[in-house]
């Protein structure tokens, strides 16, 4: 390292060193699972003599429980005992600055806090060290590099056409390079955080590569694709844009690293939100968040993709299912998604114990760790003995937020089928200003109808795997921040392939119960353009969708599938999985144009984003969530 004095480096755990295994509400540590890289990246920073510590939220674990974590994860050797810095220990939590001050007294660098560097994934962590004068970094992988005077940039990295076939990807990773989005036809564009000791080795290989925004941008910044979806409507050299009212002022323009088709790359500060930005006329996944994840680059079908890969054919007998199995199906009654989604909605109280009623599910509403909480409870209740409950902890803008996750072992098989939908809801685009910590955003249809619907399908499938356990392994997952750049299932999805977890398929479902005209039309998106294998290994989801139809759902339309184009593609939790090589695919109501000219007309909710969002068709609902209980079903037997 550079100079005579010698840093120490602190770093965060939870999706920093690995991925926190939590219990359900009371929520505790049960342990650590360790990306695969952080080994080798400790292990070389104990060779160049540096010291270790790490600053960590931990609930209220005490300083023998997490000795325990990071010893079975097979890290805690490579620390100072007295540099370990839990904030249930001192009594500070991040991003207070007074945890990291704290830090530097304990490292001998009360008076000279740049000597101090801290590793943390969330921006606004970091700019609180930044702002006491410490070095930070986003990932792990990056230290080396910036300790012997490499500086950090976004760039963005484009192949050839004609050699986007090559192993290229291979050679990306071998640099100081962390991707944050590979996108593009065939996946030829990467945009990601590099040293500046890494670009000129980019461009000599014939990389074309653009450097984004300032260079320092990374330390305390994330970056975001903002959709525009007014622009893109209104077309080109038509000046309905609204990137002009957002990014004005000589510092916000700073902001803007780049524009592309699908949208505006921002590099928005740790102190500011996603939430400033909802763009009038917004769609779907109007705003999309750029997480550093190493296995962006994995090629699909190899690495830790390779068993997401290998699955999963379209069948060549038709599927049938039994005649108690199709009696079970039918408990998913409009009353089931009725009960459940007037509980969070605010209709009826969340928990009859306390008669307490929720007013939003924002993420910046106080009720949304009631929501969690309640969510945990009832998979527990309904899995009676038979799931697994855990938190999935991720952080996003300083915040501490849960993805809830219930899972029912598979009996021959350690593949994993997933039921999804987002818990968190926003009113941003109602008809008067809009506080996301004190007003209403009920989101009965966005998404309260999908979370009803995995809870229904919970249920049901529950008593099915009483008569016959399923063969494979079915999760049940709901996403926190799915409105805040789907961030909590690009954790979770990012978790997933860290582990190389074998998921065979993602059912997710956003919006499935608006409809008020016939005909009773529902849309199933599987369009990914940078993969052709992950989006035809989709479609074969949808297409067991399609042929179950008939037999469990039949006043439903034949569903319209999107393949290419797609207007969804990207746009919602189903995009954090294809993004890592897993096959998914995204099922609403009639939201929107197509996909064939003849296509029945689309029926968008008006109330999409606002307050006034609480209306939805139960018999719809329940159709939509059968012929998704069913394909999972079949999908978790076949």
């Amino acid at each position: 390292m550079n100079g005579t004095i010698t840093p120490v480096v602190f770093l965060d755990i939870g999706h920093t060193l690995g991925i926190p295994k939590i219990s359900p509400p009371p929520s505790r540590l049960e342990g650590l699972d360790i990306y695969p890289y952080i080994p080798n990246v400790l292990q070389q920073l104990k060779d160049n003599g540096l010291k270790m510590g790490i600053i960590s939220n931990t609930g209220h674990e005490t300083e023998d429980d997490m000795k325990r974590v990071l010893e079975e994860a097979g890290i805690y050797s490579f620390f100072k005992p007295d540099l370990l810095i839990y904030s249930s220990v001192v009594g500070v939590s991040k991003p207070s600055p007074e945890i990291f001050r704290l830090a530097a007294e304990r490292a001998g660098y009360a008076n000279a806090p740049e000597n101090c560097l801290f590793v943390g994934e969330d921006s606004k962590e970091r700019k609180a060290a930044n702002d006491v004068g410490w070095q930070v970094v986003p990932h792990p992988c990056l230290v080396g590099d910036v300790l012997n005077g490499s500086r950090l940039r976004y760039i963005r990295v484009t192949v050839p056409a004609e050699q986007s076939e090559q192993a290229w990807r291979s050679v990306i990773r071998s640099l100081s390079v962390v991707p944050l989005y590979v996108t593009g036809e065939k996946g030829n564009q990467v945009y990601a955080i590099a040293t500046t000791s890494s670009i000129p080795t980019l461009i000599d290989l014939g990389f074309q590569v653009d450097l984004l925004g300032r260079e320092g941008d990374p330390l305390t910044t994330e970056v975001y694709l903002l959709r525009d979806d007014r622009q893109t409507r209104t077309g080109f050299l038509n000046s309905q844009g609204q990137s002009s009212s957002f990014f004005v002022g000589d510092e916000e323009s700073k902001w803007v690293l780049a524009s592309s088709p699908e949208g505006l790359y921002v590099a928005l500060p740790g102190d500011r939100s996603v939430e400033e930005y909802h763009f009038e006329d917004a769609s779907h996944g109007h705003n999309f968040k750029l997480l550093p994840d190493l296995s962006l680059l994995e090629p699909f079908g190899e690495g830790n993709n390779a068993r997401a890969a290998s699955f999963l054919q379209a069948p060549t007998v038709e599927e049938t299912l039994s005649d108690l199995e199709l009696e079970k199906l039918k408990t998913i009654t409009p009353d089931s998604i009725r009960r459940y989604l007037e509980r969070y909605t605010g209709v009826k109280p969340l928990d009859e114990s306390t008669e307490i009623k929720i007013k939003s599910r924002h993420i910046h509403s106080p009720d949304i760790s009631l929501v969690t909480e309640a969510l945990a409870k009832d998979l527990e209740k309904i899995g009676d003995g038979h799931f697994r409950i855990r938190m999935d902890r991720f952080v996003h803008e300083g915040r501490e937020l849960d993805n809830v996750e219930a899972e029912l072992r598979g009996s021959e098989s350690e593949e994993i089928v997933l039921v999804t939908a987002h818990l968190d809801s926003t009113a941003a685009s109602s008809d008067h200003p809009y506080n996301p910590e004190q007003d209403p955003a009920p989101g009965a249809d966005d998404d309260a109808s999908g979370v009803a619907a995995v809870l229904a399908i919970a249920n049901v499938i529950q008593q099915l795997a009483a008569i016959k356990p399923p063969k494979r392994t079915i999760r049940f997952v709901l996403f926190n921040a799915e409105e805040h750049g789907l961030a909590g299932s690009k954790a979770y999805a990012r978790t997933q392939a860290a582990l190389a977890a074998p998921i065979i398929g993602v059912y997710q479902m956003d919006m499935i119960g608006y409809n008020v005209a016939p005909p009773r039309s529902f849309e199933v998106h599987v369009g990914y353009i940078p993969s052709a294998n992950v989006q035809s290994r989709s479609l074969v989801l949808a297409e067991r969708m399609k042929r179950l139809r008939t037999t469990v759902s039949s006043n439903l339309e034949i569903p319209q599938i999107y393949i290419q184009p797609d207007p969804a593609a990207g746009r919602s939790d189903h995009a954090s999985f294809h993004e890592r090589g897993y096959a998914a695919c995204v099922t609403s109501e009639d939201f929107f144009i197509g996909p064939e000219p003849g296509s029945p007309e689309a029926e968008a909710n008006p109330n999409y984003h606002k307050d006034k969002d609480t209306f939805v068709d139960f018999d719809y609902a329940a159709d939509i969530a059968r012929v998704i209980a069913a394909t999972t079903w079949v999908t978790a037997n076949a």
